[in-house]
């Protein structure tokens, strides 16, 4: 007799055949599922929607505050805490089974309360977001906002374990339970929409919210599907409902219901209730899927790349990769040439071409090392010095003196203090007289006089060749280091080439708690500074300091100043340190 009581058709549930209703009862039985302990968990559920509210609220608030606060420090075991602590499955759960079994009160109950948890969470993730001192998108706010096909794949056996739990109660399925809170995640993302809203980023709220949505939809479309296939849609509740709507006091509450029952009552309606979470499902789908296929694209890019660069000569020191949204940038720094730079570049912009199927945006900066800087310098040795024509030593140090003393009364002051002449003697063209000081460029106007006027008092055509050495320091900030060192080095180069001048080098101190790239930023630049053949000239002093700082006089490198309570400090404290 219990057995066919529990048979008695709900008014709108999906028509069961004797043959269908044997199956049900088949699959029901394998887990341990009566008919009576089916009957026993709707009604469970129907008096349950209207007792405990005040736990619930309490463990929902005390859920959202949780893990907001651990999204935003970053911490996975505090969100995983708050997940454990979310009640918010079990309205969901219980909605799936009032459309399962065509209960409208049941389904009206579980929906108000669902939907005031999600207008609660996201409100209050967003108040206290404002309230935070600082905002920063942490890892786990950011595997937040770009959901996949792949994560309504898991929420999906999240459903079925959540039906499975929820038909089973007891000890043996306390972890299955637990690991389902954990897998779902439902309260990290509204959480995350809260601080979208609070920010005021809305790329961070929608992606968050496509995450909610689909683990919703995917909660009730297949918690429906696991009860209907364990029989469920047979449990007669209309007398309980009666009860429970007799005890609502008259308004929107009892016209809904009422409402919904005629609705509920149709002979499909059984179908519209799965449609509807169906159709909600199709519709996150679809950019789900989008979503998938860029990441995809993203990780066989990312890889493909990687590869180029590891397969590259290891003069390359450093390199950063980006490839995010459909864009492709590559920027690398390699000691070496600059040809030897650009043919780096158009060979990676050519192959990523071809694997990303766009146009990459790649940088190839290239440093001069130890070896590209001797060529350099053996090439101007080379052009600079005299050529091989046989003179007698006394007329050539007649000529050097004779120059010297007429420079010294027609150099223009304001060109600076002149550090070095050099005479090169070009076939059938002009004694050259290149002229090195620090100071203003002297330009063509005023070397074409200075050539006129030594050609006077030597008595013999002379052309000038300006080498000017700026006096300003090149200065730059700790990240501004490879720049820097691209301006500095050929101007720390004459401190080699000529004795009357000084380098004075500057170079940031560690910087501590900085990200790892702004360190190894920082150690590759000095070690390329290290391998500047400027540095082995005893007159180039390197020191710390606040910023990157290269300055060329023809005077000693002054004392660093002494810090506040170290003026009993020794004048050269930090001299020689840092790159040297």
């Amino acid at each position: 007799m219990d057995q066919d009581r529990g048979r008695e058709p709900q008014a709108g549930a999906p028509p069961a055949a004797p043959a269908a209703a044997a199956f049900q009862d088949r699959i029901a039985a394998a887990f341990g599922i009566t008919p009576e302990a089916r009957e026993a968990i709707v009604r469970g559920m129907l008096d349950r929607s209207a007792r405990g509210a005040a736990g619930y609220w309490l463990q929902l608030l005390l859920a959202m505050g949780i893990a907001s606060l651990g999204l935003v420090l970053g911490s996975g075991a505090v969100v995983i805490g708050a997940m454990l602590i979310s009640p918010l499955m079990g309205p969901i759960v219980e909605l799936g089974m009032g459309l399962a079994i065509g209960s409208p009160f049941l389904a009206l109950r579980s929906f108000t309360r669902v939907a005031f948890s999600i207008v609660t969470v996201v409100t209050g993730a967003a108040l206290l977001t404002l309230m935070l001192p600082f905002h920063e998108v942490t890892g786990e706010i950011a595997a937040r906002t770009s959901p996949t096909a792949l994560d309504l794949l898991i929420a999906i056996f999240c459903a079925i374990a959540a039906a499975y739990t929820t038909v089973r109660p007891g000890s043996d399925t306390t972890s299955t339970a637990a690991g389902t809170a954990i897998g779902i995640a439902l309260v990290p993302p509204l959480c995350v929409v809260g601080y979208g809203i609070g920010t005021r980023v809305k790329s961070i709220a929608s992606g968050a919210a496509l995450l909610f949505t689909a683990n919703l939809c995917a909660i009730l479309l297949f918690a429906i599907l696991c009860f209907l296939l364990l029989g469920y849609g047979a449990v007669s509740t209309a007398e309980l409902e009666h009860a429970e709507l007799a005890k609502q006091k008259p308004g929107a509450i009892r016209r809904i219901a009422r409402a919904l029952q005629v609705f509920f009552g149709l002979r499909h309606g059984w179908i519209f209730r799965v449609m509807m979470p169906l159709a909600l499902l199709g519709a996150v789908y679809f950019p789900l899927r989008e979503a998938l296929a860029r990441v995809s694209w993203e990780v066989r890019v990312r890889g493909a790349i990687q590869r180029m660069l590891d397969a590259l000569p290891q003069s390359t020191v450093r390199s950063s990769l980006t490839v995010d949204h459909g864009t492709v940038a590559v920027r690398l720094v390699t000691l070496g040439r600059a040809d030897e730079a650009e043919r780096i570049e158009q060979d990676l912009r050519d192959k990523i071409a071809a694997v990303a199927g766009m146009p990459p945006k790649v940088d190839v900066i290239a440093v001069l090392d130890a070896s590209a800087l001797e060529e350099v310098a053996a090439s101007v040795r080379a052009t600079s010095a005299p050529i091989d024509v046989v003179r007698k030593e006394p007329e050539l140090a007649l000529l050097r003196q004779e120059l010297a003393a007429s420079l010294a009364r027609a150099w223009p002051h304001a060109a600076g203090p002149l550090v070095a002449s050099r005479l090169r003697f070009p076939e059938n063209d002009p004694v050259v007289v290149e002229v090195v000081h620090v100071g203003p460029a002297l330009g063509d106007a005023a070397a074409d006089l200075l050539g006129r006027a030594l050609s006077r008092e030597l008595g013999a055509e002379v052309a000038v060749q300006d080498r000017a050495i700026s006096p300003e320091p090149i200065i730059a900030e700790p990240a501004g280091g490879w720049p820097w060192l691209q301006a500095a080095g050929p101007a720390l180069a004459w401190v080699d080439e000529v004795e009357a001048l000084h380098g004075c080098v500057e170079v940031p101190a560690d910087p501590g708690e900085k990200p790892r790239q702004d360190v190894e930023d920082l150690e590759a630049v000095r070690a390329a500074l290290r391998a500047l053949p400027a540095l082995r000239a005893e007159r180039v002093h390197v020191r710390e300091g606040a910023r990157w700082r290269a300055v060329v006089s023809t005077a000693p490198c002054a004392p660093p100043e002494p810090a506040p309570g170290d003026a009993g400090a020794p004048a050269d404290a930090g001299q020689d340190g840092g790159a040297r």
